[in-house]
């Protein structure tokens, strides 16, 4: 299998499974799915500049964000309040939600990876996620496809790096921490994982990651 930048992936499913890894528990954001900085999201920039955090950033840390995340607000909620502390419009908020969602793209090389390795082992996604996001990684973006589960924050009240949040992954694979391969882009979360007695890979780019994780499934 070739990626869209020509590199070749592959996973050789024939081989079983050797060791102990039988799961990759997978965070979606970042990982699987990745937002691009398009023309039309960077012309709102300027609009964010009192935040420290810029974009994205002053949207998925807001208040009303970390509360979508455990189930306690909409996505609504999230975007009333970016539009009351931006002071955007109804227009405005209409337009921006709507370029901030289209810069949303999905990894397909690292997806098909993925696939390959679930021939074999199971896959299951972990994620700090607003209310919306079984349909939206699901159907939207597809996921359904790579994954046996997804364990989404904002169905179960609990968020990374809650240790009950691996316990309830490891619970639902129906497997011990040392089985698991645990993927994400933030540190913190992986170091959480590793504490319970997870194994662990940071993600940094695709290449990297699919190396890392092929060396922990051979």
């Amino acid at each position: 299998m070739h990626s869209q930048d020509g590199e070749i992936i592959s996973f050789d499913a024939s081989a079983g499974t050797p060791n102990s890894i039988r799961a990759i528990l997978c965070d979606v954001g970042g990982v699987l799915i990745h937002k691009r900085r398009s023309p039309d999201l960077q012309r709102w920039e300027p609009r964010f500049e009192g935040s420290s955090l810029g974009l994205p950033l002053a949207i998925w840390l807001c208040e009303a964000s970390q509360r979508a995340m455990v189930g306690q607000a909409s996505v609504e909620d999230v975007w009333r309040e970016i539009q009351q502390t931006y002071g955007l419009t109804d227009a405005e908020l209409s337009a921006f939600s709507n370029d901030f969602v289209a810069g949303d793209y999905v990894d397909e090389a690292f997806v098909q990876f993925l696939q390959q390795v679930r021939q074999t082992r199971k896959i299951a996604l972990l994620s700090n996620a607003w209310p919306d996001a079984r349909h939206s990684f699901g159907n939207t973006f597809g996921l359904a496809k790579v994954a046996d589960m997804m364990i989404l924050s904002c169905e179960e009240g609990l968020v990374k790096p809650d240790p009950r949040l691996y316990a309830l992954a490891a619970e639902r694979l129906q497997l011990p921490y040392a089985s698991i391969v645990f993927i994400d882009d933030y540190p913190p979360h992986v170091a959480a994982a590793q504490a319970c007695g997870m194994h662990g890979v940071v993600f940094e780019t695709r290449k990297q990651a699919i190396a890392d994780l092929q060396a922990l499934l051979l």
